[in-house]
């Protein structure tokens, strides 16, 4: 396991360090300030800011910088610990997620029913993935923000036989509780430059979504196969990085989250480790709305051991399917996202936003043959004090 989190650690770090300090080039401020939790690490690049901001008649100004009352003061809706809050500030937010899988895909290439049924006696047809998240992040300090996230799931998975028969299987529930928090590391302000804010993600997964869900298969009522369940359960830990700008009307963010499983669940096997990095540019074209358009890559490694409740051979001795496989849960996918934030009015001394965020795959890589990603949508209300 510690060679799974040193590699995963690795990779993560250089992806986001790499993608940040491009993004600063261009930008070209060369540097950054000083902060909370970096205090004196970088007085020179302070220094150097002051002294350039000075030659322009303009100061530097360290701070949280959470652009309240902008469409654009949060990331695209579908990035979840996109931004901190200013201490004493709640936020409640409902998300709704969609998402939908159809046809069959091996490497970068798709695979026809037929073709997945030489090999198994069941192959899945398409997917479909809901879910409600309630969450809330309060600013505890002007450093540190709580965060909790509480979501509800709904799957539905279609299927056809070897022999012709069709069936769907279904299950739903609460999943994973995640509780963490977002550390500001860093954050500076000059008028030519614009606002800068680093912080650190932060989180831990509590393993409350069930992983026994049971339905009607042509077996019986059956345990079902890994996608159909509804949490991970072990204990997971979520770090990030987090950067966010915006000069004038744009804005813009890069993020990188990992994804580290403790151990195997107490059904004796264990998710793949995973890391999403993503990026966003946004313009607020009135005070009142922006769009954005992100890119986001996400990797994830296959399930080690397996469930052995779960039937991976019929009667026959035949392979039942391939999501019973936990030798083909892996992946690679990049997706590209156009979003739309809209600031309502104050209603009772609380801020309004809506998010809308939708998107479609350019690229995929599975460790098949497994379902691929059609596309992912997501409508949130969000409510701050």
């Amino acid at each position: 396991m510690y060679g799974r989190i040193i590699k995963l650690v690795v990779s993560f770090r250089n992806i986001f360090f790499g993608l940040l300090f491009g993004f600063l080039a261009i930008g070209g401020s060369g540097t950054v300030a000083h902060a909370a939790l970096l205090d004196g690490v970088m007085g020179g690049f302070e220094k150097s800011l002051g002294e350039r901001a000075q030659a322009k008649g303009e100061q530097v100004v360290i701070g949280n910088f959470y652009p309240a009352e902008r469409p654009d003061s949060h990331g695209p809706i579908g990035a979840m610990g996109d931004h901190t809050h200013n201490q004493g500030e709640f936020m409640f937010t409902y998300k709704y997620m969609s998402m939908f899988m159809r046809g069959n895909r091996d490497g970068t290439k798709s695979r026809s029913d037929a073709d997945v049924l030489r090999d198994f006696f069941v192959t899945p047809t398409e997917m479909t993935t809901q879910m409600h998240m309630f969450s809330f992040m309060y600013g505890l300090n002007q450093t540190v923000t709580l965060t909790a996230m509480i979501p509800y799931l709904q799957k539905s998975m279609d299927h056809v036989t070897r022999t012709g028969g069709k069936f769907t299987t279904r299950s739903s529930g609460f999943g994973d509780i995640r509780l963490g928090s977002l550390v500001r590391l860093y954050a500076f302000e000059t008028p030519s430059i614009g606002s800068h804010r680093f912080h650190f993600n932060a989180a831990v997964g509590l393993p409350t979504g069930d992983i026994k869900a049971t339905g009607a298969t042509p077996l019986g009522v059956t345990r079902l196969p890994y996608p159909m369940q509804l949490g991970s359960g072990t204990v997971d830990l979520f770090p990030g990085l987090t950067y966010a700008g915006g000069l004038n009307d744009a804005s813009w963010g890069l993020q990188a989250i990992g994804t580290i499983r403790l151990g195997d669940n107490n059904q004796g096997y264990a998710l793949g480790d995973e890391y999403e990095v993503s990026t966003y540019g946004a313009y607020r074209w009135a005070k009142w709305i922006s769009n954005s358009l992100r890119f986001k890559w996400r990797e994830w490694a296959n399930y080690e051991e397996r469930d052995r409740n779960i039937a991976t051979q019929n009667p026959m001795g035949v392979p039942l399917v391939p999501t019973a496989e936990t030798g083909r849960r892996g992946g690679k996918r990049l997706d590209l996202l156009v979003g739309m934030n809209i600031l309502f009015p104050e209603v009772m001394g609380l801020e309004n936003h809506l998010g809308i965020e939708g998107g479609v795959p350019i690229y995929q890589n599975l460790d098949g043959p497994q379902l691929e990603s059609d596309y992912s949508f997501f409508v949130g209300w969000q409510i701050i004090n």
